[in-house]
């Protein structure tokens, strides 16, 4: 422990907490703070000028929080236990009413919000400069980290997650460093709330809480009240987690597949999602279902392939950092927490059930939300001229990749509104169905909530296959309907109007198609309840 302790004492003024200063001082410590945050909001202004593009799975927080201002209160979002409703009540609280783009501002508040937390924890241990550097790959981010920061609901889970970090890490200086520990582990487990998804930041939250208890080489005693701490903050949170777990509406996310999947997933991450969260590869979403690979110049490959081994290089250079005394000790634990959440991250994506295709690349976002903390080994021993060398690269691959998987909310360098963003078309099939007396309808899923949350319920429309119902009291208004529509994308592939339509005429029902807006719609007079097509 001395020699942890000597560790720290070496550069004492890039280790320990920043001296008191001026408050002009202060303020210019904080100015590229406030210059990640403006161009966190311009990198990601391309969906925020589209927000009515939202899908499914962001609507339904918004229609929960409708809800919630009705006074109908639930523990979890619909249809997905594992998940909590802090998102809802976010948008209800700090926006009071749902809209497209107040459903992106919450993600939006809560990534800016994180942003602050990794730049504090860094500007502490590394000084504003250097702070600022590790920082940026958080600012220009691929689509599995700007997919989450700009739709709910997962988004505030991470930023939990960081807070625990920054309390954690600002511990052992504060007044009542006791009370920093507790609220630290508390954070921690309390993220597991918002979404089980915090569950793979888990191992190297626990395992960086124990290494922030060893800052300045306290007597034994010391270290274990310290432990002591945490134990109880963590005990709490979790205790507040289980209660709520006994709330109706709880549930568990899909089981993992253990190893039968694992050599699928591992061709899944090593030729798409991998590449794509290290900037390799780009895949420009469209019409389509799946996005378009993108053929770079053969020049480019140069700067996406040697960003990324630099990058990898740089959180391979961040775990072994625990290993060189010569680094401060709060510098090598912050490398060791990104290396850690980085292989639970990847070994997770291997036998977990969710990955299905290169939208799977959701899952390994957590190699750039830590990436500051792996960085900052390499932060501190480059110093900010030859880090912001060695990252360039990488942030440029990133920045290209990102800003081209907008798709067509974008053009070259310029952002673009679209009508699909504007849900102009969406506007003029709504009235059209209001125009018809329809007042239920049915769609595939990722474009059901998505009507209906546009459109406030008017009509309401249910998912087509009843295995994918997020809320039950939408299906037993749409069983009695005498009139429904069932509204098919034409570029959507996974359901098409020509097999329903099938079905409906095999059952002699009486139906009418239409085209409104690009949309394909069979408007079905099914007569009393109960009767027609089952």
């Amino acid at each position: 422990m001395a020699r942890v302790g000597q560790a720290v004492a070496t550069r004492p003024e890039r280790v320990g907490p920043v001296p008191r200063a001026r408050p002009c001082g202060r303020l210019r410590g904080w100015l590229p703070c406030a210059a990640l945050l403006a161009a966190a909001v311009l990198f990601r202004l391309p969906p925020l000028l589209n927000a009515a593009g939202v899908d499914s799975d962001a609507a339904v927080v918004g229609l929960q929080a409708e809800h919630l201002l009705r006074g109908e209160w639930a523990w979890f979002l619909w249809g997905a236990g594992y998940q909590g409703v802090v998102d809802s009540l976010l948008v209800v609280l700090g926006f009071a009413g749902a809209r497209p783009l107040t459903l992106m501002a919450v993600p939006l508040v809560g990534y800016l919000l994180q942003i602050v937390l990794v730049f504090a924890t860094l500007r502490r241990r590394l000084g504003p400069a250097p702070a600022a550097l590790a920082t940026l790959p958080l600012v220009f981010a691929p689509q599995a980290v700007n997919g989450v920061a700009l739709a709910p609901p997962r988004q505030w889970a991470v930023t939990t997650v960081f807070a625990a970090c920054w309390a954690l890490d600002r511990a052992s200086g504060a007044r009542r460093p006791g009370a920093w520990y507790a609220a630290g582990a508390l954070l921690g487990a309390l993220a597991l709330y918002l979404d089980l998804f915090a569950l793979q930041f888990l191992p190297g939250l626990i395992a960086f809480a124990l290494a922030c208890c060893l800052d300045g080489a306290p007597p034994r005693r010391v270290r274990w009240r310290r432990a002591g701490a945490c134990a109880l903050g963590c005990a709490a949170g979790l205790g507040l987690v289980w209660l709520a777990r006994q709330q109706p509406g709880a549930g568990a996310p899909p089981a993992a597949d253990g190893l039968a999947a694992a050599p699928a997933h591992l061709r899944l991450l090593l030729d798409a999602a991998l590449p794509w969260v290290l900037g390799v590869r780009v895949f420009i979403p469209g019409s389509g279902l799946y996005p378009t690979p993108w053929r770079p110049p053969a020049a480019f490959l140069a700067v996406q392939y040697g960003g990324a081994l630099l990058f990898l290089a740089g959180y391979v250079y961040g775990g072994l950092a625990l290993f060189r005394r010569r680094l401060p000790w709060p510098v090598r634990r912050l490398g060791g927490l990104g290396a850690v959440v980085a292989a639970c991250s990847l070994g997770g994506f291997v036998v977990a059930a969710a990955p299905r295709d290169m939208w799977s690349a959701r899952y390994v976002a957590p190699l750039i939300w830590m990436a500051p903390f792996a960085l900052a080994p390499a932060a501190y021993a480059l110093r900010p001229r030859r880090f912001a060398l060695a990252l360039a690269p990488y942030l440029v691959a990133a920045a290209v990749g990102g800003w081209l998987s907008y798709g067509p909310y974008v053009r070259g360098p310029l952002p673009v509104r679209t009508p699909h963003g504007d849900a102009a078309p969406e506007a003029q099939l709504g009235r059209a169905l209001r125009e018809r007396g329809v007042a239920e309808a049915a769609a595939p899923y990722w474009l059901a909530y998505r009507l209906t949350f546009l459109w406030g319920e008017r009509p309401v429309v249910v998912p087509l296959d009843p295995g994918q119902d997020r809320y039950a009291p939408y299906r037993g208004a749409f069983a009695a309907a005498p009139d429904v529509a069932l509204i098919f994308d034409p570029a959507d592939p996974r359901s098409t109007a020509a097999d329903e339509e099938a079905r409906l005429r095999r059952a002699g029902a009486r139906y009418e198609r239409l085209e409104i807006a690009g949309y394909t719609v069979l408007l079905w007079r099914r007569g009393p309840p109960g009767g027609g097509v089952p």
